[in-house]
């Protein structure tokens, strides 16, 4: 705020000094004028019988008035109206401060203090609560809550800059229309009040008569009907089969028969067809098809390729060589050796080797020994030459890996073939009763490191293995062509007593009797189904009895159990349905 110039002449001249007495006097003269005339209203309104004091006397007052240059001009004297008025100023200015400071405690309500002496206060003067205000405090309660509310949305706000911006306007903007009214709502189903306009009411739409075609009801009800019955009649066939063990070969053939209606519109059409579209709609559908609106383009879509676990980057394997390329690498690498440690015994590095004496160079080597005692000196060369030779099987006994070893080494690169995909494959036999086949079979899948199992059951017999893919490929050959399935059993006693016959007959009880058959002529082995697989559901091979065709399924674990219901509708190869 910027300071006022003084008044005064503009030519530079200092100002006339100023009179502090006089200004003194002036103001203590106003002071004693401005009591005395409330003391004259306080008194006349306080008590009416009472006479008010008289003034002072002017002689009095013009007596007390110092004489001279500074003399004191007369009290102007005021008017009683303006002084009711500044006096209600006054007031409402400290009602207004006292509000501010604390609208609680100080005269913040709507009824303003009368006009009393302070040294009586009344009844009136005390400020009532501003829950007893009524309508009156109940903007400024609204008004301080509101500000409270916004403060408290505001407090983590950024402080505003000190200059001009446009939010200025955006503000005056968004206050213009929060206070402008809004219409109100009308609820059509409201009662219309007195004195306002009753609703326009909305004609409700005409509903035709739907007659429904007779018969329609009875033919729902007699197809409801039939379904309960033929529920019923399929609960109390499940449960006979089952006391019998036969609920699976009911199961299949259910599965086998049942077929569901086609859709009126299949998954693959329904992107050609316009929506909710049906075949009857082919002119339209081939307008669809024609439109920008359509899937078919004349662009070509390249799917991106997945690779399979199969095509998996193996492994850099070193260069092939033939046997004329291989001895000639030898041969180099020896001499590079050999070389390397002639130079050492040069240096002193190592020792020098012992001669080494044959019979051929006996004379040339051992020239005056030879000739001294030939026979000592011959069987000491044959004593050397035998040492040799041992020390040369030892070293290579030495580099030869354990049968534990080669085990460990072998089971290692099929565990690195099984990063690349498994697979499976499933056998059929008609008749599983001999003793040589199940020991062919149990024992090739054990060396191949492959698991599954083997199940027999009265009908036939089922192999399920899972591996590598060169194992199955070596398991499919055994199944297929090496093992002569129409080999009669042999008796216990007879043949030579090998291994496999003792073998097979030990375990032929706890893997299952397949019943003995009296011609094997017309047994076959025959695989169903062989594919990748994304992991295996066996730890071993092993072999199962089953009856029935839920022991069976249960054998199998959830993931193959359907692979039964394959084997039992699967049909020989060259015989009919």
């Amino acid at each position: 705020m910027s300071r006022r110039p003084a008044e005064g002449p503009l030519t530079g001249e200092p100002p006339a000094k100023m009179d502090i007495a006089a200004i003194r006097a002036q103001l203590a003269a106003r002071r004693a004028q401005v009591e005395a005339d409330l003391a004259a209203r306080t008194g006349g309104g306080a008590s009416s019988g009472s006479a008010s004091p008289a003034p002072p006397p002017a002689s009095a007052s013009a007596e007390r008035r110092p004489a001279g240059p500074t003399a004191l001009p007369p009290a102007a004297t005021m008017d009683s109206s303006v002084a009711a008025r500044l006096e209600e100023a006054r007031r409402r200015v400290e009602a207004a401060r006292n509000r501010v400071a604390n609208p609680y405690l100080s005269g913040s309500g709507s009824m303003l203090a009368p006009t009393s002496s302070a040294s009586a206060p009344s009844v009136s003067s005390v400020t009532l609560h501003p829950l007893l205000m009524g309508d009156a405090a109940a903007p400024q309660a609204g008004a301080t809550k509101q500000n409270e509310k916004q403060a408290l949305r505001d407090r983590y706000k950024p402080m505003a800059p000190k200059f001009s911006t446009v939010k200025a306007n955006v503000a005056a903007q968004t206050a213009a229309t929060a206070a402008k009214p809004t219409a109100p709502v009308t609820n059509p189903y409201a009662t219309a009040a007195a004195g306002d306009a009753a609703p326009a009411k909305t004609a409700r739409p005409l509903r035709k008569l739907q007659f429904n075609a007779q018969g329609r009801y009875i033919k729902q009800g007699d197809a409801l009907r039939n379904e309960a019955k033929m529920e019923a009649l399929r609960q109390r066939i499940a449960a006979q089969s089952r006391k019998v063990g036969l609920e699976g070969e009911f199961d299949t053939l259910e599965r086998a028969l049942r077929r569901q209606p086609p859709p009126e519109v299949e998954w693959w059409d329904r992107a050609i067809l316009p929506d909710a579209g049906t075949y009857d709609d082919i002119y339209a559908a081939i307008a669809h098809v024609e439109s920008s609106d359509s899937l078919v383009t004349h662009l070509v879509q390249h799917p991106i390729p997945i690779p399979a676990p199969s095509d998996k980057k193996a492994p850099a394997r070193a260069m092939m060589l033939t046997k004329k390329e291989a001895k000639k690498m030898r041969r180099q690498r020896r001499m590079a050796e050999l070389e390397d440690k002639r130079d050492r015994q040069k240096m002193g590095l190592l020792p020098p080797d012992p001669p080494k004496v044959k019979l051929a160079n006996l004379m040339k080597v051992l020239t005056s020994d030879a000739v001294q005692d030939p026979t000592k000196i011959e069987a000491k060369v044959k004593r050397e030459v035998e040492q040799r030779r041992i020390k040369h099987e030892r070293d290579n006994e030495g580099r030869k890996l354990t049968k534990e070893e080669r085990s460990e080494k072998n089971y290692q690169k099929l565990v690195e073939k099984e990063r690349n995909g498994l697979y499976a494959s499933v056998y059929k036999i008609k008749y599983l009763t001999n003793g040589r086949h199940k020991f062919k079979v149990r024992e090739t899948a054990k060396h191949d490191l492959l698991s599954g199992v083997c199940i027999f059951h009265p009908d036939f017999a089922l192999v399920v293995v899972e591996g590598v893919d060169k194992k199955i490929k070596h398991f499919r050959q055994l199944m297929l062509h090496r093992i002569d399935w129409t080999e009669e059993a042999r008796a216990l006693g007879e043949g030579d007593g090998d291994n496999e016959d003792g073998a097979s007959g030990s375990g032929s009880d706890d893997e299952g009797k397949g019943g003995a058959q009296d011609d094997m002529a017309d047994n076959k082995c025959e695989v169903i189904w062989e594919g990748e697989v994304p992991e295996r559901s066996f730890r071993l091979f092993r072999a199962r009895q089953a009856e029935s065709d839920s022991r069976a399924k249960e054998w199998l674990t959830p993931k193959w159990e359907g692979i039964w219901d394959l084997a039992k509708r699967y049909v020989w190869a060259g015989e009919d349905f």
